[in-house]
């Protein structure tokens, strides 16, 4: 009973291991509670295609501070969700008529559970403390928990369409939440419980955060999908949508008046205005690789000390982003096999707990394992993205999806670089993941196959595709992802 309250269990180390479960009664508002049950409901009742929408939804908007207390123990909204949605997942696996596409791993898959499985490893060595242990088996469950429920009913560009107006929906109401913020300086979300109620201000700017834990994760949400909104853009009958989720996208990030999500906005652009060179990209690697060579060669200081004069928006800690990464490499050897236990001690000031940056997070913490396959997830999409944008061939708008995504993944690496996705960001990084994969599988003939009573090795498989609304989908195969 401890063991699964622990797998349910949010715990946030301060510096580390400090408070490894917090006190404190359960702090859900009725009214999400009551929304919960009802998103419970239509994960099992709706078809297969609409199963992630109450899911994605309540996920995204409700607030981190809403929870369930069993004891010392926090059950978190979207913890609880997830496993409900493994028991859909589960329920169209082994009952839903005999018939389903066999799924197998690929390599983004791979890599996405062996950086979580090293990251339990080496976090749990490096304190060699239960509490470790329990920690990290909590983080992965949020990860592997919503990443395999995305790759398993996110099958297609149908269901990739699907899943990004479902985040438009939801990217409207944040909007619309921030905009307020910065009319009125309060977060209305605050009547729940989990923000605060008063909007945070820097440099007589305010920074509206909506339902996440702080602006920096609000805006770079809302700077990363706007490129997958302009992916709905040339489907028939999505302009609308697409439309009000770009206009959702730009209010997100210009109310949260952060550099990190203005960077990654700048960074979306460029990926989307690169589409013209999109045949000489290896050209264009190497030349930006050549140019941060040549600068660092040149400059007084060593060329990531730039990261220390980014402030577009003003009030930006520019100089601690590049503290945190010098750091990262000047002590390499120090946090490399396991992670470190004391980072926060490096020279930089009082602060340096605060790993803002995803790369440095990860390997501070985990070591540089865990890194690889954290940076190998996201060279193998790249890599796919490319192989399945020259197979598209003169299919220009298949073609243009494929950039598109590309665009929000490469936007998403440079928000990496400010802050560590922890809050709702992380659920909507796997969702991107999953449809990267999904996007960039092969379709084959449909073959319909008997599921076996009883399975003779882990696998997933897909249930029989719909047919009232759509005809039936291919199997997909690759050697990157279930097929």
């Amino acid at each position: 009973m401890h063991l699964f309250a622990y797998l349910f269990a949010m715990v946030e180390p301060a510096e580390g291991l400090g408070d490894s479960f917090g006190q404190g009664a359960t702090s859900v508002h009725p009214v999400i509670l009551a929304v919960m049950a009802l998103s419970i409901v239509l994960m099992f009742v709706l078809q297969r295609k609409y199963v992630l929408a109450p899911l994605l939804l309540l996920s995204i908007l409700s607030p981190m501070g809403q929870y369930v207390m069993i004891g010392p123990f926090h059950f978190q909204i979207f913890r609880i969700l997830v496993i409900f949605a493994w028991g859909r997942l589960l329920w169209e696996r082994y009952g839903s008529g005999g018939q389903s596409f066999a799924i197998k791993f690929g390599v983004v898959d791979k890599a996405v559970l062996l950086y979580t499985v090293t990251s339990v490893i080496c976090y749990t060595l490096l304190w060699q403390r239960s509490e470790a242990f329990f920690d990290e088996v909590g983080k992965s469950y949020n990860v592997l928990g919503f990443y395999f429920v995305f790759r398993y009913f996110i099958r297609n560009e149908k269901d990739i369409e699907r899943t990004l107006k479902v985040l438009v929906v939801a990217a409207l109401l944040i909007a619309a939440v921030m905009f307020n913020e910065q009319m009125t300086g309060r977060n209305i979300l605050a009547v729940f419980g989990g923000v605060p109620e008063r909007t945070a201000m820097r440099e007589g700017y305010l920074r509206a955060q909506g339902p996440f834990t702080v602006y920096l994760t609000a805006g770079a949400f809302g700077a990363t999908i706007l490129p997958l909104f302009l992916c709905l853009w040339r489907r028939g009958g999505s302009r609308l949508m697409a439309a009000l989720g770009i206009f959702a996208a730009l209010t997100i990030t210009i109310t949260s008046r952060t550099s990190t999500a203005m960077s990654a906005l700048v960074a979306a652009i460029i990926g989307v205005a690169m589409w013209p060179l999109r045949e000489k990209m290896r050209l264009v690697r190497w030349s930006i690789v050549v140019t941060l060579v040549g600068l660092h060669l040149v400059m007084k200081a060593p060329v990531w000390s730039l990261i220390a004069r980014v402030d577009i928006v003003g009030g930006s800690t520019g100089w601690h982003r590049f503290k945190i990464v010098d750091n990262f490499i000047r002590h390499f050897w120090d946090w490399w096999l396991l992670g470190s236990n004391n980072y926060w001690t490096w020279e930089g000031g009082d602060d340096m707990w605060d790993a803002a940056n995803q790369y440095v997070s990860t390997g501070e913490t985990s070591g540089l394992l865990p890194l690889i396959f954290f940076m190998s997830a996201i060279v193998y999409c790249f890599k796919y993205l490319g192989k399945a944008r020259k197979a598209a061939g003169k299919d220009v708008r298949r073609a243009w999806f494929l950039w598109l995504l590309g665009a929000s993944l490469f936007a998403n690496l440079v928000a990496f670089m400010g802050i560590s996705y922890y809050d709702q960001t992380s659920i909507y990084w796997y969702a991107v993941l999953a449809m990267i994969v999904a996007a960039t599988s092969l379709p084959q003939k449909s073959i319909a196959v008997q599921v076996p009573a009883a399975p003779s090795s882990f696998e997933f498989s897909s249930p029989a595709p719909d047919l009232e609304s759509e005809q039936a989908e291919p199997a997909r195969s690759g050697s990157m992802l279930f097929s």
